[in-house]
């Protein structure tokens, strides 16, 4: 069911990118997902999910696929997070024949958790947030030799995309506590993904600096692995 203008528009946008039987497998398991685990979750998680497996499922059919053991492991405080994503993984491979790693558990349970509320503590309270994150964040990527082209559009897209989603929950205004993540895990995400991680360091402590925003822990790791995709494209260029 398309309850509002959002989430029209972003069916619309989606299926430009997504072969429509991904599209209605992945929104299927949503909307079940929630109702077998009273487990509510924001409409943006429609988008950034099927868009995360969609891309994963690219990079496994041309043979580009690299597991990433570095995210947090949160299964003990999300349970319910981690019975969804089995349930993904099951989906997908008795409905599509696709068959994701298990990797990619870890990564859809995430996606889930970030979805089920908003952890921000404070909210920015300007109407064009969207152009004024994403500003900053070109201008940091532009500064550190990334500029959007042919060769990263996908991949520069899908970053933009999470940013957009990002921003319509910090004008939600909410304040949930954040989604604690292990110190051990950033210093492996940071150890894997160095230079990804200074480009996000500085993008948090000039959002911080300029919208009074703190970026949360998990949404910085989200926002390393974005970047990193684009630093290896630029390498193999």
């Amino acid at each position: 069911m398309l309850r509002d203008k959002h989430t029209v528009d972003d069916l619309t946008t989606l299926l430009e990118d997504v072969p429509a039987d991904f599209v209605a497998v992945s929104y299927s398991l949503i909307e079940q997902s929630q109702k077998k685990y009273n487990f509510s979750v924001e409409s943006y998680l429609y988008v950034t999910l099927t868009l995360h497996l969609y891309s994963a499922y690219q990079r496994l059919e041309e043979g580009r696929y690299r597991a990433n053991y570095s995210l947090p492991d949160l299964s003990d405080k999300y349970p319910e997070a981690y019975k969804i994503a089995d349930d993904f993984l099951t989906g997908f491979r008795e409905r599509l024949r696709v068959d994701f790693p298990l990797s990619e558990r870890n990564s859809i349970a995430l996606h889930v958790i970030n979805a089920h509320g908003d952890r921000v503590s404070q909210a920015a309270p300007i109407d064009s947030l969207d152009d004024q994150l994403v500003n900053i964040i070109n201008d940091i990527l532009r500064k550190n030799g990334i500029v959007r082209n042919n060769d990263n559009l996908d991949d520069y897209g899908r970053l933009l995309t999470h940013v957009k989603y990002f921003a319509r929950r910090l004008r939600k205004d909410r304040q949930e506590q954040e989604v604690q993540i292990s110190a051990s895990s950033l210093a492996s995400i940071g150890n894997d993904f160095p230079e990804a991680e200074q480009i996000v360091n500085k993008i948090a402590g000039r959002i911080d600096y300029e919208l009074g925003v703190k970026i949360p822990k998990l949404e910085r790791l989200y926002l390393v692995i974005h970047i990193a995709r684009l630093l290896d494209r630029k390498k193999q260029k």
